[in-house]
This record gives structure tokens, sequence and C-alpha cells, in this order.
């Protein structure tokens, strides 16, 4: 079994667990996190038919919107729900909502270099917007995600009797540092890598919410 068709299982499996649980307790931060491991598993399909059946424009911007535009800030929605008063949770979902048409109409409307993206992955270059918007997506929605995961550790580590919390927060962290590591090595050009980041922080980041 491929890295992409490992990281497709997990990440639709993990989607449909939150999805389920939203269902039934209809808490914001779930809903947010089945979305961004939706788009996990969308950009992992991708990729993964990029593997059998070579670059096309159309599995590569599958795979650039979901996988570096806009699953981490959607599961950085996530963290905001569950750490901030609603009204900062609500302005934000409509700023990410403007984000995501944003960033949709960039990739639709943006050439592919078919050459330059099976070669380094830097399909985008003759139009940059897309891979300033990955940067914005990835960049601010890992901080988001890195910190409040983080804070969360610091809390419960502070109120005794929570250590397995603590942990699984920091797990989280680790996870969402791997994803957002391998992101930035294909950012640069590297091939080969994102696949095995993605999968590995799947991995890793539900290890955290199911510890939790």
């Amino acid at each position: 079994m491929t890295a992409a068709t490992l990281s497709f299982v997990v990440s639709a499996v993990f989607c449909v667990y939150l999805a389920v649980r939203w269902s039934s307790r209809r808490r914001p931060y779930l809903g947010a996190w089945a979305i961004g491991f939706g788009m996990f598993a969308l950009a992992s399909l991708a990729g993964l038919v990029r593997q059998i059946a070579g670059v096309t424009e159309l599995d590569y911007k599958v795979f650039y919107l979901f996988g570096a535009i806009l699953n981490v800030a959607w599961l950085a929605l996530g963290t905001i729900y569950l750490l901030t008063p609603p009204r900062v949770a609500r302005w934000s979902t409509w700023v990410l909502v403007a984000f995501t048409v944003v960033g949709v109409a960039a990739v639709a409307a943006s050439p592919v270099d078919l050459a330059t993206a099976a070669d380094t992955g830097k399909g985008f270059d003759a139009v940059p917007l897309p891979r300033i918007l990955a940067g914005i997506g990835s960049g601010i929605g890992s901080l988001i995600l890195i910190g409040g995961a983080l804070w969360s550790a610091w809390v419960f580590v502070s109120k005794r009797h929570q250590g397995r919390r603590a942990v699984a927060n920091v797990i989280i962290a680790v996870g969402v540092f791997i994803a957002a590591a391998g992101g930035t090595a294909a950012f640069t050009g590297a091939t080969g890598v994102v696949e095995w980041t993605n999968m590995v922080a799947v991995i890793v980041i539900f290890s955290g919410v199911l510890l939790t």
C-alpha cells in the first residue's frame, strides 16, 4: 500500500468519524475538523490518481487546492472554535469562507505547467497567486493549530490529573508540524516528500484526537 493510499484511507476514516460525532453533538469544532480531514482525503486521492495515471491539470489543482491551500486552514478553524469566544469564531468562519472562495477561483483560473508540476511540484510558477494563498492558508493555519495544541497542553498540565489530554495535545501539535514541514518542502520544489509527511501527519493527529 502506497503512502498516498494509506493517507487517503486514514483521512477518509477520520473524516467520517468526526462527521458522525458532529451529527450527534453539533459542536462546530467537530464540523470544521471533519471538513479539514475530508479535504485531506481529497488531496490524497488526487495524489494517488497522479501516481497511477500521471499528472493532469485537474488532479494537480485538486491536490493543490485541498492539500496546500485549504485543509490546514479548516483544521485551524476547529481550534479557534475550541479556544476563542463564539464571536471571534464566527468572524473567523466568514473570513475562511471568503478565503476558500478566493482559493477556488484562483486555482480554477490559473494555468498549470504540467512538465514543471511533474518535475518539481511547482505547477503554478507562472501565476503565483495559488502559491501565495498556500503560504497564507498553511502557514497561518499551522501556527494556530500548533499554538492552540501547545496552549491546551499547558492548561491541562496546570490542572492536575489531566496528563493524558496534555500528551494528546502535544501529539496533535507534532502531527501538524510534520504536515507543515512536508508542505514547506513541497513549496520549495522537493518531490516525493509530501505524500509521506501527509500520511505520517494524519496518523499522528488522528492518534492525538483519539487520545483526548
